[in-house]
């Protein structure tokens, strides 16, 4: 039975996770991997598989830094998943340390109406502009989502902020989107580094 990777968490004394259902850990020195038992074969992204690994991420996440991987990642057997970790050892854990205590907000800047307006307009591209620039002061790294169609600016945006930040980065959001009453600011969050993540695999 081949294993499908949900992602990379700690494993050591201060950061003591117990598996969820229908996973378990395998520990290379302080990073443990999460994996479950299913056929060597990449799975679709099915609309249910992509729900199973983001409930499995969020109940990680819950309790511990998280390295959310690409939904499909599949080994032959646990010592392959061994072999990974120990050759992505330093990436991994210098990325858990960046990501550690820190919470991802995504950001939609967008005009109410016909579908072809929603994302398109100066006036549109100059508030997103200027708005997405202060938030971005109150965040460790920021990573673009969607531009609008003529200037290309940023129109929503993945925000890593501090976990203590979070409320604080909120009433920023909703501040911008006071600045501009004819356009809607949505901030969805907090969620695992999805955006701020990527893994090297080999063939």
């Amino acid at each position: 039975m081949a294993l499908n990777l949900f992602g990379v968490i700690y494993n050591d004394v201060h950061h003591t996770t117990a598996p969820l259902d229908g996973t378990q850990l395998i520990v290379v020195r302080d990073l443990a991997a999460v994996v479950a038992e299913g056929p060597y074969a990449s799975p679709e992204p099915s609309d249910e598989r992509i729900a199973r690994v983001t409930e499995v991420i969020a109940g990680y996440h819950a309790h511990s830094a998280v390295l959310p991987a690409p939904v499909g990642v599949v080994f032959r057997s646990r010592e392959a998943v061994q072999r990974w970790l120990e050759l992505h050892y330093v990436a991994l854990s210098d990325a858990l340390s960046f990501v550690e205590d820190r919470v991802v907000g995504r950001v939609h800047v967008w005009r109410p109406g016909s579908a072809d307006d929603r994302e398109a307009g100066s006036d549109l591209a100059s508030v997103a502009a200027e708005s997405m620039r202060v938030l971005r002061r109150s965040a460790v790294a920021t990573v673009p989502l969607r531009m609008e169609q003529i200037t290309g600016i940023v129109l929503s945006a993945a925000f890593l902020v501090e976990h203590e930040l979070w409320k604080e980065f909120g009433a920023k959001v909703e501040e911008q989107g006071s600045r501009a009453p004819n356009l809607r600011f949505e901030l969805t969050g907090p969620w695992p580094p999805y955006d701020f993540v990527q893994m090297q695999f080999g063939g």
